[in-house]
């Protein structure tokens, strides 16, 4: 590696960018595609930073420390704060990107650029299609398929997947020690530095995170409907909690179904057949989208607990 990325896998990519600037083959737009917390955002605030440095990404300069804090001149961040990026906002940062850049660039970190309307999107678009000067868009989504196709024809695409979970334990373990929780850590993260990082780091978070391990588990070997709703009306008023208890869920099934095909003798498979598992799986990603669209929020997580009551 040429620089000191600080990331948790990925080499092949880091190594491809890197390649990029080497030999003066930008692109004016990148998008970084992949799971939540696989370090997509992380990687675009570093390449930001190795882009603006004048000394070979020292770490320590202005620049450098400028970006970290959020306060470069030439750098906008826009983090994902939960809230949608309207057309107003867009037309907001157009006009920041047509200011006069004092450094070698000016870079446009976008977190999560679903966040994005349709319609704002499309605004976005003419800012790809024509941006000003030497302007550097570092896009990151966690779901492509609801980023417009004419806005993905006009990026330079990098895909991050998941990392391995042998990759993750050793950083975990050099970074952090041999630590008890560690090994539920990784299990738990499923390949994603950036939530095994958080969790390893909070221990309310990983109370929380094992708790609902629990609760999933609980929900999937008995039936009892009266738990299941009580459950959720817990949460139906937080959207945090939601957001946190179907990530979690959709985690949990991914390593069911990884257990299913590999174990003979898993237990809920006298509940269970792997085909209602993965249907399970498929009415989480459902309830997914029926929240995210305000449907009744009780309700679509009511009906997807009933699947997890006994299929066989």
């Amino acid at each position: 590696m040429l620089y000191k990325w600080d990331i948790v896998g990925h080499e092949n990519q880091l190594d491809q960018i890197e390649r990029e600037i080497k030999e003066d083959n930008l692109s004016h737009a990148y998008l970084f595609s992949g799971t939540k917390q696989s370090g997509k955002f992380s990687i675009a605030k570093v390449l930001s930073m190795i882009l603006q440095c004048p000394n070979n990404f020292c770490h320590t300069c202005k620049d450098c420390e400028s970006i970290k804090s959020g306060s470069h001149p030439d750098t906008i961040l826009m983090e994902d704060d939960g809230v949608s990026i309207k057309i107003d906002d867009v037309r907001e940062l157009v006009r920041k990107t047509n200011l006069t850049s004092q450094g070698k660039y000016r870079i446009v970190v976008i977190e999560n650029i679903e966040r994005m309307p349709t319609e704002a999107q499309n605004s976005f678009l003419k800012t790809l299609e024509e941006p000003s000067g030497k302007t550097i868009f570092l896009l990151t989504t966690s779901q492509l398929d609801q980023v417009l196709l004419t806005i993905q024809s006009r990026v330079r695409h990098y895909h991050f997947s998941t990392v391995d979970d042998n990759i993750l334990a050793d950083y975990l373990q050099s970074t952090f020690g041999q630590r008890a929780e560690m090994t539920e850590v990784v299990t738990m993260a499923q390949g994603r530095p950036g939530l095994a990082i958080s969790l390893m780091k909070d221990s309310e978070a990983f109370s929380y995170q094992k708790g609902l391990y629990h609760q999933i588990e609980t929900f999937l070997k008995k039936n009892d409907l009266s738990q299941k709703f009580s459950f959720v009306e817990g949460i139906e008023k937080d959207a945090e909690k939601i957001e946190l208890f179907l990530d979690a869920f959709t985690r949990y099934l991914r390593k069911l179904i990884f257990d299913f095909t590999h174990q003979k003798d898993h237990p809920l498979k006298k509940r269970f057949s792997l085909k209602a598992i993965v249907n399970l799986f498929d009415v989480l990603e459902k309830t997914r989208y029926f929240i995210k669209r305000n449907v009744n929020k009780r309700l679509a997580l009511e009906n997807l607990l009933i699947q997890t009551e006994k299929q066989k």
